[in-house]
């Protein structure tokens, strides 16, 4: 009669066999896929090209995190950027220490793309390259940091350089989304608040040109403080830049008192439609709270085009 070896026994045996008969890198079951075309389709225009490429490298999961390395250091730029979309599409912590490394790459779209893929991960290790790159000689790279620090900073010396972003940044959609991070980020710091407070304090007298003026009094207007109601009402009627405007005349809602009413109703008549739908909503909202001549300017406005509903903070 045929006698069977116990299964644990023969898989001890088959295992000392392959070790003693062949290298690790000889295992049978091991396979090795060549990355190199999905790689270098990364970096192509072609979404028909590069849209599968990412999908087939994503679906190995961390296994793929070695080749994707590698690509980072020995790319060209395009593809860089492709690869950090993939470390975007894991959503792995084990993606962190080469999305830090994206953060300090040549290219500033590759730095950018890195920022934007370590706020969506969250990921701790990320928070100092993202509070660095506040001073990245980009402006595109201060927005996606500025942007970023929502999730991700905390040390003093951050909040701080977001003030000064918010404040002397020339690129309106970076002074914005440093305010949106602050908004998230001071109300944990009182000492902090007071800080911005007084750094945006200081850029409101009339000497100051009106973009200056504007940029501290969104600040102090997003910090509930109404010190600078009347650059807000100057920056809504004749500001050059449309989003400045609604920005301004948004947060005279928030802020404003009985001094902001003749600017927003004035503002009733001006042609540019979203300018018209922020400034009764605002009235509205000073209405709200107790202030007689805001309640009467919007009841008397005839247009068509009257929102219905609140309207929400401008978007950047």
């Amino acid at each position: 009669m045929q006698r069977w070896m116990r299964p644990d026994v023969l898989a001890a045996l088959l295992a000392l066999t392959s070790a003693c008969g062949r290298s690790e890198s000889e295992h049978p079951y091991r396979v090795t896929v060549d990355l190199t075309p999905e790689i270098r389709a990364l970096g192509s225009e072609d979404l028909f090209e590069s849209d599968p490429a990412e999908a087939k490298i994503a679906a190995l999961g961390p296994a793929a995190l070695p080749a994707l390395g590698l690509a980072l250091e020995r790319e060209p730029p395009a593809v860089r950027v492709g690869v950090v979309g993939v470390l975007a599409r894991l959503r792995t912590p084990e993606t962190a220490p080469l999305l830090v490394a994206a953060v300090r790459d040549s290219a500033e779209d590759v730095r950018a793309a890195a920022i934007d893929a370590l706020a969506g991960l969250g990921e701790a290790r990320g928070r100092e390259a993202v509070e660095a790159a506040l001073d990245d000689p980009s402006g595109r790279v201060r927005l996606y940091a500025a942007r970023a620090c929502a999730a991700l900073c905390s040390s003093p010396t951050a909040l701080a350089r977001l003030v000064e972003i918010a404040l002397d940044d020339e690129g309106f959609p970076t002074t914005s989304w440093a305010r949106a991070s602050l908004r998230e980020l001071l109300g944990r710091d009182n000492e902090a608040r007071a800080a911005a407070s007084r750094a945006a304090l200081a850029r409101l007298p009339e000497a100051n040109p009106i973009e200056a003026r504007a940029r501290a009094a969104l600040l102090l207007a997003d910090l509930g403080d109404p010190t600078g109601c009347e650059a807000l009402a100057e920056t809504a009627q004749h500001a050059s830049m449309p989003q400045l405007r609604v920005y301004a005349i948004y947060s005279l809602g928030e802020v404003g008192n009985e001094t902001s009413v003749p600017a927003l109703a004035a503002l009733l008549g001006d042609p540019t439609p979203t300018v018209r739908s922020y400034a009764y909503d605002a009235l509205g909202k000073l209405g709200g709270r107790g202030i007689a001549a805001a309640a009467q300017a919007r009841e008397a406005y005839r247009g068509g085009d009257a929102p219905t509903r609140p309207l929400p903070r401008p978007g950047v």
